[in-house]
């Protein structure tokens, strides 16, 4: 396929999908380069706040259950099952209001026979709150079930709404990661590509030496964990100007984007459709319709580089 993605060199910060993600920039021609900056750190197998949390669950009438991905339905699970609480766990999710914030918790769901009840056209956690304008949860009980990273709106939207919020998840992100984490994404199908923090070191170099065209963020943490690494190595300042710069800087979707800002970080690409696929179609529409002046400056600034 010959589109304005042909050539250009394309950092991937994902770890859970990366392969995938490779997959789709090299159909549109582009080269990746793949240095994921975060990891799945899975907490301890037998931990009594795991049990803690599905004791409460089991013990309270609780009204809504939100999953906001794939992993963290897999994640409760596995964990109900290493407690013998599987069979519990799952009974009880289908006698309540289930939220999948996406496509993707939806059908990790449907594979352990849990159904879902209601899922947000807008597959963010904005969306899961103007969604919820619409139900009273007044006295309510929801449960949310977090990815390894937590975002205050949506508990300070439900509790401001009068609901009782219980949060959970029984992983991290982390640069620094056991096994437990990628062998989990490895039983749930991904395409896994470890974090390493030479590889997250190498990326910002070749960032602020002109080698990357465009770099791709799929997740706040992605985010999150580069700029921790950039401010531990003293990098932080000289990584901004790069990317705001030289460096075409891709969100996949909104809360993403807002990680970016919140680190300096002006966004170029953001797809109306906040997805793999959408996101580098839009990559390659915004350097089509761009007049290139990023990477013409990248390009000169690699040029003196070398």
């Amino acid at each position: 396929m010959d589109t304005p993605l042909r050539g250009m060199i394309v950092a991937i910060t994902s770890s859970r999908r990366a392969g995938d993600l490779a997959h789709i920039i090299s159909s549109f021609g582009g080269i990746p380069y793949v240095a994921p900056t975060v990891g799945i750190d899975l907490r301890q197998k037998g931990s009594k706040e795991d049990l803690n949390f599905l004791n409460t669950l089991l013990d309270n009438k609780f009204d809504y259950i939100i999953f906001m991905t794939g992993l963290s339905v897999y994640s409760l699970i596995a964990t109900a099952k290493n407690w013998g609480l599987e069979k519990k766990i799952i009974d009880f999710l289908n006698q309540v209001v289930v939220i999948a914030r996406s496509s993707k918790p939806k059908e990790t769901l449907a594979k352990h026979g849990i159904k879902t009840d209601i899922v947000p056209v807008d597959n963010t956690t904005e969306g899961i709150v103007k969604l919820l304008e619409n139900h009273s949860v007044m006295n309510k009980k929801v449960a949310i079930i977090w990815p390894g990273s937590y975002s205050p709106i949506l508990k300070a939207h439900l509790v401001k709404a009068g609901a009782t919020v219980f949060e959970y998840s029984n992983y991290s992100y982390s640069i620094d990661i056991n096994e437990s984490g990628p062998n989990l994404l490895e039983k749930m199908g991904f395409n896994y590509v470890p974090t390493n923090e030479d590889k997250v070191v190498q990326l910002i170099k070749d960032v602020n030496s002109g080698r990357i065209n465009v770099i791709t963020f799929t997740s706040p943490p992605a985010v999150y964990d580069l700029f921790y690494l950039a401010v531990v190595k003293k990098m932080k300042q000289s990584l901004q100007i790069s990317l705001n710069k030289y460096v075409v800087v891709a969100a996949v979707g909104p809360s993403t984007a807002r990680e970016l800002k919140e680190n300096g970080i002006n966004v170029d690409v953001i797809p109306e459709i906040y997805k793999m696929g959408p996101m580098i179609k839009s990559i390659s529409d915004y350097l089509g319709k761009s007049s290139h002046l990023k990477i013409r400056k990248q390009r000169r600034h690699y040029l003196g580089r070398i």
